[in-house]
């Protein structure tokens, strides 16, 4: 890494962290916010809007962010290691999604494991495949299946003795021109609850690529993809949609196109805590 590049992590990670700073004091002032209630995968969500993984990595705002208009808050991705460091999560009315690292160096059975581990403590669960510790999942289709088909019946059974539906979704990269159908297609064979829709690039999360998402033809594109994937997967798994929501209009299109459930991240990095209030109103 460059020092430019470390630069830029160096200044993101202290923006970061006072972003979190400011909305964990946000959770506690006294604030009317804007209600969307609804319900998706069997679940009562307050709103339509949440926070995307890697904003409250750890669950310090955990459920308590509805407090600042958002439906729910999926925290991670967490290894093994990171959910037994987890603390016990505060309370709120916000749904707490819980995303987990697929690392295609552990087995089947290790990966399981941690999904057992997790599953007390989630409203819903994400199975990760686009951090880099799953891209080599991604070239082995015939491994990556039985891993999915593995986890889902470990989910399945976990619902079934703990008598409580914890839905389980996958969350995939969504870039122009490599809509993830194949990978969409083993999700609905093995019944999966939902499909959460990446469409940035990922890391780094420059000034540059924010301002590339106020071009309405980028807008355009991401809402493409998601009718897309609407189309392919019917009316039976919900689609979640992330990448470059930062104005009203910008929600609602996602809606429109056929996501139920939309999340940000670096626009609460931009635009501060009070968000959810400018973007539901």
């Amino acid at each position: 890494m460059d020092k430019r590049h470390t630069l830029h992590a160096i200044r993101s990670s202290l923006a970061q962290r006072l972003s979190l700073t400011l909305a964990d004091v946000a959770c506690h002032l006294p604030r009317a916010v804007p209600s969307r209630p609804l319900t998706v995968m069997g679940l009562s969500f307050p709103s339509p809007l949440g926070i995307a993984a890697g904003y409250d990595r750890n669950g310090l705002l955990a459920r308590r962010v509805a407090a600042l208009g958002f439906g729910f808050n999926e925290i991670g991705s967490l290894t093994a290691d990171g959910l037994a460091q987890l603390e016990p999560m505060s309370r709120g009315e916000a749904r707490l999604g819980i995303n987990l690292t697929l690392d295609a160096r552990r087995s089947a059975a290790d990966t399981c494991a941690m999904l057992r581990k997790a599953w007390p403590h989630a409203d819903y669960l994400v199975l990760n495949l686009i951090g880099p510790a799953s891209a080599p999942l991604l070239s082995h289709a015939v491994r990556l299946r039985n891993l999915l088909a593995a986890l889902r019946e470990e989910h399945r059974q976990l619902n079934l003795e703990g008598k409580r539906q914890v839905p389980l979704i996958a969350k995939l990269r969504c870039l122009p021109k490599q809509v993830p159908f194949l990978l969409a297609s083993m999700l609905l064979d093995l019944k999966f609850d939902g499909l959460l829709a990446a469409h940035d690039p990922g890391p780094p999360a420059t000034r540059e690529r924010y301002r590339a998402w106020q071009d309405s033809k980028q807008q355009a594109l991401a809402c493409e993809q998601i009718e897309s994937l609407r189309r392919f997967c019917g009316q039976g798994m919900a689609l979640i949609s992330v990448g470059g929501i930062q104005t009203a209009n910008h929600l609602q299109a996602r809606m429109d196109a056929g996501a139920e459930l939309v999340q940000v991240h670096t626009a609460l990095l931009h635009q501060g805590p009070w968000l959810a209030r400018h973007l539901l109103r």
